[in-house]
């Protein structure tokens, strides 16, 4: 992988990270109750394990 698509895939990783905590702050303010907060981080991180997969390969 070359430099530039690893720093094009990190990039996505950290775009996706804000996407996942500014989803938990929504969530949360809107009394959402724990599990279905855990569901939505859990789905965050999942696409940020692809993104790394994808970077690594």
């Amino acid at each position: 992988m070359t430099e530039q698509a690893l720093e094009l895939a990190l990039t996505r990783a950290e775009r996706a990270l804000a996407r996942a905590e500014r989803a938990a702050d929504a969530l949360s303010r809107r009394g959402y109750k724990e599990e279905q907060l855990r569901e939505r981080v859990r789905e965050a991180i999942a696409e940020l394990d692809q993104l790394i997969q994808r970077a690594e390969a």
